[in-house]
C-alpha cells in the first residue's frame, strides 16, 4: 500500500510541475455590473478596469474578466530556479521576491512550490509549429482600418432621420429597416453584406465584444429565441447607428438595459 501511495503521489507531482495557473476570470453574466463584480471579489471598479484594460463600466454578457491578479502563478519544475522563472515570463528575481516574501531563500526553491508572478509578467512563449489553425484567433484579429471605419459612420449619419420600413430595398435612401442600412452604407464603401441581419452575422470575422472597434457589426436577438433579428453599426463610445421602429436611422447606447441583454454577437468586416 505504501509503494502504491509513493508512486501517486509521483504522478500527481509530475502533471502539477511547470503548470502555469493564470488569473482568476468571471465570465460575465445578464444583469451583472462591474460595481457587484467588484464587490463579488473584494475588489474595487478601478482595479477592475485597470486589470482588464476597461475605458468606461460597459460590460457586456459573456465576456470574460481578470479578477484577480496574485493568483497568476507557476508551478516549480525540477531543475527551475528564481532566475529560470524570471527570464521565462519576462521579470526579475527581485519582482518575484516581492511576489513570495515567504522564500528566504532565493536560492532554494521546491518541485511542486507555487510562484505567485507580477500582474505585468508575459505569458511563456510558445514553441512555433507548422500547423495553421483554421479560424483565427481572437486575439490575433485584424485591426480595422481607422479611415474607412470613419468613412462608414460618416456615410451612416448622412441618413439619420431617415424613416423605418420594414423589407425596404436598400436601394432606398428615404427608408431603411436594419439590414438594408447596414447593407446600403457598406455597399457605398466597396463591401457587399447580404440582405438579412441573420445572413449579415456570418460574414466576417467575429470577435468578443470587448475588441469592438468604429465600424463593426453588433447583432442582437431581440425576442430571445435564438435568432439574430436586428444589426447595427457600432459607431465607438458605446453607441451604434442603427434603425428602430420608432426612431427610424438613430443613435443608440449598446449598454442601456434594452440592447445589453439582448446583444449576441459581433463581427468585423473591415480589415
Amino acid at each position: 500500500m505504501k509503494k502504491s501511495f509513493i508512486l501517486t503521489g509521483t504522478i500527481i507531482s509530475s502533471l502539477l510541475a511547470g503548470q502555469t495557473a493564470f488569473a482568476s476570470s468571471y465570465t460575465v453574466q445578464k444583469g451583472d455590473t462591474l460595481w457587484g463584480i467588484s464587490k463579488k471579489y473584494n475588489t474595487t471598479v478601478e482595479t477592475l478596469k485597470q486589470m482588464n484594460n476597461l475605458t468606461s463600466d460597459l460590460i457586456f454578457p459573456g465576456q470574460i474578466l481578470k479578477v484577480d491578479e496574485k493568483k497568476d502563478a507557476y508551478i516549480v519544475n525540477a531543475g527551475d530556479t528564481l532566475s529560470k522563472i524570471a527570464k521565462q515570463f519576462n521579470t526579475t528575481v527581485d519582482a518575484l521576491l516581492k511576489m513570495n516574501p515567504e522564500i528566504s531563500n532565493p536560492n532554494f526553491i521546491k518541485v511542486g512550490q507555487t510562484i505567485y508572478l507580477p500582474g505585468s509578467a508575459a505569458a511563456p512563449a510558445q514553441k512555433q509549429t507548422t500547423a495553421v489553425s483554421a479560424t483565427p484567433a481572437e486575439n490575433s484579429t485584424k485591426a480595422v482600418n481607422a479611415s474607412l471605419a470613419d468613412r462608414v459612420i460618416q456615410i451612416g449619419e448622412k441618413y439619420l432621420g431617415a424613416k423605418y420600413l420594414y423589407g425596404a430595398s436598400p436601394s432606398r435612401t428615404d427608408a431603411f429597416d436594419c439590414s438594408s442600412f447596414t447593407m446600403r452604407v457598406f455597399s457605398e464603401v466597396g463591401i457587399s453584406l447580404p440582405r438579412s441581419s441573420a445572413a449579415q452575422s456570418q460574414v466576417g470575422t467575429p470577435i468578443s465584444f470587448n475588441q469592438l472597434q468604429k465600424g463593426d457589426l453588433v447583432f442582437f436577438d431581440t425576442d430571445f429565441n435564438g435568432t439574430i433579428n436586428h444589426v447595427g453599426i457600432y459607431a465607438g463610445n458605446g453607441q451604434m447607428l442603427n434603425v428602430s421602429t420608432s426612431k427610424g436611422v438613430s443613435y443608440a447606447s449598446i449598454g442601456s438595459s434594452y440592447w445589453k441583454e439582448r446583444l449576441v454577437k459581433a463581427v468585423r468586416v473591415i480589415n
